[in-house]
């Protein structure tokens, strides 16, 4: 294995306490490997956090770059600059363990790996909504490497690659919109296309504090980008789309525009109040559904009603970003990476068809009713 030593990458913006958590935990990582290193924070803070910051790389032998758009440019931007042949990309609200730098070096033991994937854990307080967040499918990407040993790409918050493989592939695509994100997704499935494996180790852990992803409103917003995010991926690599069972927005539009007819064709219009009572209504029984039927356990019932809205917040993200762009044709199909995906996807969808059924059957005793 004949490689240089690792550049440690991280693309910050604020986050002074988080970052300095991070500086001091890759310390200990870099004083535990054997090789040379050095760590690139690609930066556009305040005036007044740039100060912390440049304290931080006296202290910690760290180099600042000043550099403004989005994150994957930044990231592009800390891999040009990067002088060993291993970039290593954390993110800043991050905690290395002391072995995460020799366990991924040890793994670029052929020049077939292109990259390493390391499992990341999350910790910290286990608030009502993160234990709901937690049974989302949003999470589980960051636990692939502790059971699989390759995968088909990645999160950007611990994983590293070789830079001469990031360079031939030509980094992160910087036509991705800024918000929604999903360039680490496309970077890996390039890396994979182009002919080299993204290996997977448990052992090289990183931390990653829950604190950014339990405030509410965040996490919707986050949801609804990864979901926009979803199209400019399926658009760019349709050899992973498939057909799935129509979506639930498929479900609710199709409700709603019948409501509206019978509203039209009885003149009543308090047969509109049917739609948010409808709506209510079906996220209540989807929860049901899942809780009870689905191979996985479940979770409480509140708790699955937060689930089953963070997951149509996501849906809704792709299905708007499929409508702006006109291509209709992606609503109902969805990004399959591995087998073990789309038997999740089977199961669920099997269990969404009779409550879809049974939904649409209340949909129609309401109107009759009013």
């Amino acid at each position: 294995m004949n490689l240089n030593g690792i550049s440690i990458v991280i693309a910050t913006k604020g986050r002074v306490k988080l970052l300095g958590e991070l500086l001091e935990s890759v310390q200990v990582a870099r004083n535990n490997f054997d090789g040379p290193t050095e760590v690139l924070l690609i930066d556009d803070s305040n005036e007044n956090d740039v100060k912390e910051i440049e304290k931080f790389c006296i202290k910690y032998d760290a180099k600042r770059i000043y550099y403004s758009p989005s994150v994957a440019e930044k990231r592009n931007v800390g891999a040009r600059n990067a002088q060993y042949d291993i970039v290593m990309f954390l993110d800043s609200d991050c905690i290395a363990t002391p072995n995460l730098l020799n366990e991924h070096y040890k793994l670029y033991d052929s020049e077939k790996v292109g990259g390493v994937a390391g499992y990341l854990e999350f910790v910290g307080e286990d608030t009502w909504f993160w234990k709901a967040v937690d049974k989302t499918p949003f999470t589980i990407c960051f636990s692939f490497p502790k059971w699989m040993d390759t995968v088909p790409w990645t999160p950007t918050a611990n994983c590293s690659m070789r830079k001469e493989v990031f360079e031939k592939i030509n980094g992160f695509d910087r036509s991705f919109p800024d918000k929604p994100g999903g360039e680490d997704v496309d970077l890996g499935l390039r890396m994979v296309k182009a002919g080299y494996i993204f290996k997977c180790t448990a052992d090289g852990l990183v931390y990653h504090s829950k604190k950014t992803w339990t405030p509410v409103k965040a996490m919707f917003k986050r949801l609804w980008h990864y979901g926009c995010a979803n199209y400019y991926l399926a658009d760019k690599h349709p050899d992973y789309v498939m057909g799935i069972m129509p979506r639930k927005t498929s479900l609710y539009l199709f409700g709603i525009f019948g409501i509206l007819v019978a509203s039209a064709i009885k003149m009543n219009p308090l047969l509109l109040v049917t739609i948010p009572i409808w709506l209510v209504l079906d996220v209540m029984l989807s929860s049901g559904f899942i809780n009870k039927f689905a191979s996985y356990k479940g979770t409480s019932f509140l708790k699955q009603c937060v689930v089953q809205l963070l997951i149509l917040d996501n849906e809704l993200g792709y299905v708007y970003t499929c409508a702006k762009k006109r291509k209709f044709k992606y609503i109902n199909k969805d990004i399959v990476y591995f087998d073990g995906q789309m038997d999740g996807i089977q199961d669920t969808s099997s269990i969404m068809a009779w409550e879809n059924m049974i939904s649409f059957m209340v949909l129609v005793t309401m109107l009759l009713v009013f």
